[in-house]
């Protein structure tokens, strides 16, 4: 719940002036429409929330100061973090459940929509992580069930996928062209999700905190993934992305744009100590790092012009940065798509390592000035790899590989597939200048060896 409540902050610190109008029954109410026909909206007592507990009836009308109003709505934020709120019975007159209206309800079970409902906000049941069941009434003309599932009345939209339900595994249907905002949100019981090639759509955090989802394959028919739809899922280890999919593609679990200019998704619970961002990516999307306790280090090409909020959050591991961009990534936008870029990274002891000549913008750019150590020149993730008869190490920026056969073939494939060296050896240890510092591949004979540096 603190991190619900959190969040929420970060969302809507400008709701601290809430203040209800009348209460009658112990239902707090904000007049929406002071002239007939009056109506009147369910609120809070405070900015605080918590006003509610155990089971609540939301009346149709009231009446206040001799005039009756018509409930007509459950308002932004109106039951948020009410724990002990165990049930919820919607009039008839209510015909919209606003934004994050149910936020939190931890002990809330189920929910019924009547068929009046013809608009419900976003994050409505978001933190609901007791709730196994929403159920549309069939009349409703805007809202559809299936076994607890909220979806749009043609099912072409999943909103709510109840974050108690105990199933392990879900097929979504092949009805559904999007996955919404928030729609699995909190789903800790989830090992396994079906996308169906009909998905066309899939929106911001449509999975967050699924924490035991470890893998996802996205369909070639995905065209639209918006910001991280896997925000803080801490079990994932690997996305995987149809070959055909012409928007976007995965590299060894990764998740980026086609044509890798962007990355949007790096597994926190991937294996491995050290990542190096391809050095065909421009752009670092929203959280990418966020969580990876695994990784130690890792390097920043000169490609990238633009690092969006929270990269490397909760990255509590890292001891090395390598950032190659001669001139910092401006971070000092006031605006949340620099924020905090490094929050949660030691910058007292993770080492920030930049070109030659470059420490002193470093130390005075914003954000970057505060790693206690920069340092010019870079580390390297590889002193050496080993594969039968086959030993390569890093010499002063390029690669011996030793133990080859005079006449033997070695090659070397980027991270794209892409050949960037292919030649016989002419004796038994060769050396291999790379164009740029990347992952890449080294093949002689039936041997192979992934170098990173």
């Amino acid at each position: 719940m603190k991190k619900i409540i959190l969040l929420f902050a970060t969302l809507c610190i400008t709701v601290s002036t809430w203040a209800y109008d009348f209460a009658v029954n112990g239902i707090y109410y904000n007049i929406t429409s002071s002239t007939s026909p009056y109506t009147v909206a369910v609120t809070d007592a405070t900015a605080n929330a918590n006003s509610y507990s155990g089971i609540v009836t939301i009346p149709s009308s009231v009446t206040y100061g001799s005039i009756s109003y018509s409930v007509t709505s459950i308002g932004t934020w109106a039951f948020l973090s009410c724990a002990s709120l165990t049930s919820i019975d919607i009039s008839s007159s209510v015909t919209s459940i606003d934004d994050g209206a149910f936020w939190g309800c931890i002990n809330l079970t189920t929910i019924a929509i009547p068929a009046s409902i013809k608009k419900i906000g976003s994050y409505a049941f978001f933190g609901c992580t007791g709730l196994s069941q929403i159920n549309a009434d069939a009349a409703n003309t805007n809202f559809n069930s299936v076994g607890g599932v909220l979806y749009n009345k043609d099912k072409s939209t999943l909103l709510v996928y109840p974050s108690g339900r105990l199933d392990v595994s879900y097929t979504i249907p092949s009805s559904v062209d999007t996955i919404g905002a928030y729609a699995f949100g909190y789903c800790k019981n989830l090992t396994s999700i079906t996308i169906p090639s009909t998905v066309v759509y899939i929106f911001h955090a449509a999975f967050t905190e699924c924490n035991s989802l470890n893998s996802v394959f996205i369909p070639a028919s995905v065209t639209f993934l918006n910001n991280n739809p896997f925000y803080d899922c801490a079990g994932m280890t690997t996305v995987t992305v149809d070959p055909a999919n012409q928007y976007n593609e995965s590299v060894d679990g990764v998740l980026f744009n086609k044509g890798l200019s962007t990355i949007i998704y790096y597994p926190p619970a991937k294996s491995g100590s050290s990542y190096v961002i391809p050095s065909t990516v421009s752009y670092v999307r929203s959280n990418v790092f966020m969580n990876c306790l695994n990784l130690t280090s890792v390097t920043i090409p000169a490609s990238v012009t633009k690092i969006r909020d929270l990269m490397f959050s909760g990255c509590t591991g890292l001891t090395t940065i390598n950032a190659y961009p001669t001139v910092p990534v401006d971070l000092s936008s006031a605006t949340e798509s620099t924020n905090d870029v490094f929050k949660g990274v030691d910058t007292t002891t993770c080492v920030l390592h930049v070109p030659v000549g470059s420490k002193g913008m470093y130390a005075t750019a914003v954000q970057w000035k505060a790693f206690t150590h920069i340092v010019e020149g870079f580390s390297t993730a590889l002193n050496s790899a080993t594969a039968n008869k086959i030993k390569v190490s890093v010499q002063n920026g390029c690669f011996e590989v030793s133990g080859v056969m005079v006449g033997e073939t070695i090659k070397v494939y980027n991270i794209q597939g892409v050949a960037v060296y292919n030649h016989q050896a002419d004796a038994e240890t060769a050396r291999i200048n790379l164009p740029t510092r990347g992952v890449y591949v080294l093949i002689v004979g039936a041997e192979r060896i992934k170098l990173v540096y």
